[in-house]
């Protein structure tokens, strides 16, 4: 039995990494990089004067994530497609280039074309003139658009601004032009392969994985362990309390329901409805009435308190962080409990069913004592795929919780790294998530094995 445990522990090893470089793939894939994205709001900020410094400040963020480096191990590309096209900024513009060289196959030509583009673009920053507004326009419509047809139309257009800014327009014709002409289409249709061996971005997050390290987020620049641990125990705290009161509850109540035959169809109608009904309703409805200063006010609003442990002290501050978790986790008790309370029910019916629960009964034996004793005993191993096979969906319920109540968890952790894109947080949480998955199946194996001694078969 040992060593099934053993293979059992060792498939979550690949399936953990299938899973993480799943995400580091999407990761890597999805348009739109942290980088990009303090880059574009800091050229906001300043009213887009400082462009080169921006553009500095965005590789700096690449070289620091390793977004600079090649994704794989090898690329099989078309003979049009640079290794560079990363390294353009913004990103939008990365997008544009691809889609010139898509309509042309010769990069050099669109390089030239993009320059000359980026330079007009300049001049119009330079000159404060009546015409200004206009021109700028039309260089943002060209930094957009890859259609021959309307960047011929539009070039026609900026003719009467040659005089105002000099060779800029006249050079942008002129590359436009050559790119038209020296168009490379039979480059789009032969593949390239190249070797970049281990210094990818692929190579190097597997090995900090495989050490432990996560790396650091784009965001607070802080390790990824460190971030997700610090709200791991909030949600750790909600989890686990949630979960064994939830089953405790049920428990009772599915052996209450199967003991008192009066009122046993009305609770279960109840039971399905509040299945039927969504958690954030749920939420909301508790909020409102329990939390809401119109109502009953009974518990905080949001979040964790302002006490620290320095001051406070370890008891005081568990305390606080308990009263502002108990709405949170009725809230999960809720929407968890009809479930497992329905499931649990139908299990014992099948089982009074059965001959020992007769004799039992024949023997004069309280009900309450045939329930517990007799028919309760043979639910454990239904009850554990119960426990082990909800726990993911306890777990997705608290993420969603935690983002309504604003406790600093790894769900409104996870909400905010998702929209900030702060990739290495994303793939340290789905990684957390995997790991608690699969370990949820070896659990399921154990307590089983513990269970029933009808399982504990020598491996083959």
């Amino acid at each position: 039995m040992l060593g099934y445990f053993l293979k059992r522990l060792l498939l979550i090893v690949p399936t953990v990494w299938l899973i993480g470089s799943l995400v580091f793939l999407l990761s890597r894939i999805i348009p739109g990089q942290y980088a990009d994205l303090m880059a574009e709001a800091e050229q906001s900020a300043v009213g887009g004067v400082s462009l080169k410094r921006n553009r500095s400040s965005y590789l700096k963020e690449l070289a620091e994530s390793g977004q600079d480096k090649p994704f794989f191990y090898f690329s099989v590309r078309n003979r049009a497609q640079p290794d560079t096209l990363n390294r353009v900024f913004p990103e939008k513009h990365q997008i544009l280039l691809q889609q010139l060289l898509n309509y042309n196959g010769n990069w050099p030509a669109v390089a030239g074309y993009y320059q000359s583009l980026q330079q007009l673009q300049t001049r119009t920053r330079e000159k404060t003139d009546s015409t200004t507004g206009v021109l700028a326009g039309q260089v943002q419509v060209l930094l957009q658009t890859p259609d021959p047809v309307v960047i011929s139309h539009i070039l026609q257009e900026l003719q009467p601004f040659k005089i105002s800014y000099g060779g800029a327009i006249t050079e942008l014709q002129k590359r436009f032009d050559q790119m038209q002409q020296q168009a490379l289409l039979l480059n789009l249709y032969l593949p390239r392969f190249k070797w970049h061996g281990s210094q990818n971005q692929y190579h190097t997050w597997l090995l900090r994985v495989i050490t432990g390290d996560l790396g650091f987020s784009y965001r607070s620049k802080e390790p990824v362990r460190t971030v997700i641990g610090e709200a791991l125990g909030n949600t750790l705290l909600l989890l686990i309390g949630s979960l064994f009161l939830t089953f405790a509850v049920s428990i009772q109540l599915a052996l209450a329901l199967s003991r008192w035959r009066f009122g046993q169809q009305p609770v279960l109608n109840a039971l399905y409805v509040l299945d039927s009904t969504p958690l954030f309703i749920i939420a909301q409805l508790l909020f409102t009435y329990l939390a809401g200063p119109q109502f009953l006010d009974l518990f905080p609003t949001f979040g964790l308190g302002e006490e620290d442990e320095a001051t406070t002290g370890f008891f005081a501050l568990t305390l606080t962080r308990l009263h502002h978790l108990l709405l949170p986790a009725l809230c999960l008790l809720i929407t968890s409990l009809p479930y497992i309370t329905t499931q649990l029910y139908q299990v014992l019916q099948q089982v009074l069913n059965h001959q020992y629960v007769t004799t039992a009964r024949a023997k004069g034996l309280p009900e309450k004592q045939v329930l517990q004793q007799h028919a309760f005993r043979n639910t454990l191993l239904p009850l554990i795929t119960l426990f082990t096979g909800s726990l993911p969906a306890i777990i997705a319920g608290a993420l969603v919780i935690e983002y309504i109540f604003a406790i600093p968890g790894t769900g409104q952790l996870l909400v905010s790294s998702v929209l900030s894109r702060d990739y290495p947080v994303i793939i340290g949480l789905v990684l957390l998530i995997a790991l608690i998955q699969a370990f949820a199946h070896v659990l399921a194996d154990l307590l089983y094995f513990i269970a029933d001694p009808r399982t504990r078969l020598k491996p083959a």
